[in-house]
């Protein structure tokens, strides 16, 4: 196979291409360039690339160029299947003093300590199939209480609800998170009304 076999090959079967995936199989970046120029690939991203009948997955793009945003909020109750609202924008959490300044207006951001940015984190498949990071569910119910007062009631009841009716549900890494997130006294008030 040639190098742009390779990528075109690469791409199809991922959906997208790399300049990382390409090194990985020796070939230089100008031929992704190269490809570009030529109308054979569509840049979408620093770095990321897809066919021109590649489907622009808007999760796995923004998370690769900010790989330290995690999925949260909203996005991750609707990955989770404990809201029906589709979101209508991007929701991530970083750690405080991460440089979000770049992100694009749609971007809804939430700031938390370093020590507490890593608990919960899962990988998901996006809705175009590719790997994203996302908090788990018990993480996104415990981001729900810590922010009650600015999240919608509806949507909160809903998620947990959706949380306690479903068979995979984990009290007690909820209660463990709860503790770690200084919110184990109105967690604790919650389960006793839902479990």
């Amino acid at each position: 196979m040639t190098n742009i076999e390779i990528i075109r090959h690469i791409a199809k079967e991922k959906g997208y291409i790399t300049s990382k995936m390409a090194k990985e199989k020796n070939i230089s970046s100008w031929f992704l360039t190269d490809m570009v120029n030529k109308s054979m690939l569509k840049r979408v991203g620093r770095g990321v690339y897809v066919t021109n009948e590649g489907v622009y997955d808007e999760y796995f793009i923004f998370q690769y160029r900010n790989n330290k945003a995690i999925y949260s909020f909203s996005n991750a109750l609707y990955f989770h299947g404990l809201t029906d609202h589709i979101p209508s924008h991007l929701e991530v959490t970083v750690y405080q003093g991460y440089n979000a300044h770049r992100f694009d207006e749609n971007v809804i951001v939430h700031y938390v300590n370093k020590d507490i940015h890593q608990l919960g984190i899962i990988q998901l498949i996006s809705p175009n199939g590719n790997p994203i990071r996302v908090y788990d569910k018990e993480r996104s119910l415990c981001d729900l209480v810590s922010s009650k007062k600015v999240v919608e009631s509806e949507v909160f009841k809903k998620a947990f609800q959706s949380y306690f009716i479903g068979i995979d549900k984990n009290v007690k890494k909820l209660m463990s998170y709860s503790i770690k997130l200084g919110i184990e006294t109105e967690m604790f008030t919650l389960i006793e009304v839902l479990a």
